[in-house]
């Protein structure tokens, strides 16, 4: 393996674990029958897979096997979950700044510039939804 693709197998692993922490929260809200909760913890959901399958789609590109070891995750009760999950996304936002410094291979730097946009996100609205369906056209980076 390379460098570049060690560190696309680290980011897949992350992401696993990003979205393993929201989809507990999201069925502990939805058990306790909390819908905007559910909902929000969801949308951060379904970005954290989108990641996680943009990064395995990369891999693949790249001639790569995905890993499929698991990291292990701590999850908090419902009512704290708001100031850990912003912790454990400042840290996403700070491993892809280092990791878009680290990158080369345009296509690969251009695809951890957006899920490193879609973490600030998370991070400063624990939201989701921000993750764009495919690759930016340079349209759509100038609208």
């Amino acid at each position: 393996m390379s460098e570049m693709t060690d560190l696309l197998q680290e980011g897949r692993r992350r992401e696993r674990a990003q979205a393993f922490f929201y989809r507990v929260l999201a069925g502990d809200a939805e058990a306790v029958g909390d819908a905007p909760v559910a909902e929000q913890l969801n949308e951060l959901l379904a970005d954290e897979q989108h990641h996680v399958s943009r990064l395995t789609a990369r891999l693949l590109e790249l001639g790569e096997e995905p890993g499929d070891e698991e990291a292990p995750v701590d999850v908090p009760h419902l009512a704290s979950w708001q100031p850990v999950a912003r912790s454990r996304e400042e840290e996403e936002v700070r491993w892809y700044e280092g990791a878009v410094e680290r990158v080369d291979d345009e296509e690969t730097s251009v695809m951890l510039k957006e899920i490193l946009s879609s973490e600030r996100h998370h991070r400063d609205d624990l939201a989701g939804k921000w993750m764009p369906a495919g690759r930016t056209t340079p349209e759509e980076e100038e609208g």
